[in-house]
């Protein structure tokens, strides 16, 4: 299912005038639009741009068919609109945040996945090398979910394990996705890999922390560790 796509506008001031002030605020000259803001940035030529009108007052402006226009754009999928009296309208369209990264099985594009696990085109400055990417998985349509369901399972998790253990959030590299059993884990610097349950993936890393910071085993010759069962740790060497 699509998200709703939104528009957003809203009047955001406080005009405080002094007991002693005396006469009438023009309030209609005060406010006039004198500058516009698309995601932070003032817009040139914003009259010409934007179809608005330096003389008349922000309250004025035809913000509604702005947001139209904008949405009609490739890409744009969310429109927020804001007044900043006296005189400035600012603009934000698009403000999702990849918590991670979905590496597409069939064109090899990566995607980020928001915090509701839909999928969000990626431009290079969104990139953040600190966030998982997950791997085998096939990415669908943007702004849907991945018809892997484990997919949503387990982005909820990650963002819980980042609160958690930043450390350990940090060291994931790939998730994969691969086998319907069970999830791969490759940790940075580790030769081996984890075997883990996309529904436990939480409690299962968390098993893997204590496992090597209670008893320091040697797992120099270990390519698999399989932590999906309840009371035992599985090591093995050329698993798969």
């Amino acid at each position: 299912m699509l998200i709703p796509r939104k528009v957003k506008v809203i009047l955001t001031a406080v005009i405080v005038l002094g007991a002693s002030s005396l006469g009438v605020v023009h309030f209609t000259n005060l406010c006039d639009l004198e500058a516009v803001t698309l995601n932070g940035r003032p817009v040139d030529q914003w009259p010409d741009r934007y179809a608005m009108a330096p003389e008349k007052p922000i309250v004025d402006q035809p913000v509604d068919s702005i947001a139209e226009s904008l949405m009609d754009k490739p890409g744009v999928f969310k429109v927020d609109i804001s007044y900043s009296l006296p005189d400035r309208i600012n603009i934000k369209t698009n403000n999702f945040e990849a918590v991670c990264f979905l590496l597409d099985r069939r064109t090899g594009q990566l995607y980020g996945l928001d915090r509701s696990a839909r999928l969000l085109s990626l431009k290079s400055a969104e990139y953040d090398w600190e966030h998982p990417v997950l791997t085998s998985v096939t990415a669908g349509k943007l702004f849907h979910f991945c018809d892997d369901v484990r997919v949503s399972v387990v982005v909820g998790q990650l963002q819980e394990l980042q609160q958690e253990n930043r450390d350990l959030y940090r060291l994931i590299d790939e998730i994969d996705f691969g086998n319907q059993g069970f999830l791969k884990v490759s940790l940075a610097g580790l030769s081996y890999r984890l075997k883990v349950r996309a529904e436990c993936f939480l409690e299962d890393m968390n098993k893997f922390i204590e496992f090597v910071s209670r008893f320091g085993p040697d797992l120099e010759d270990t390519t698999i560790l399989d932590l999906r069962h309840n009371g035992m740790i599985i090591c093995a060497a050329g698993g798969k």
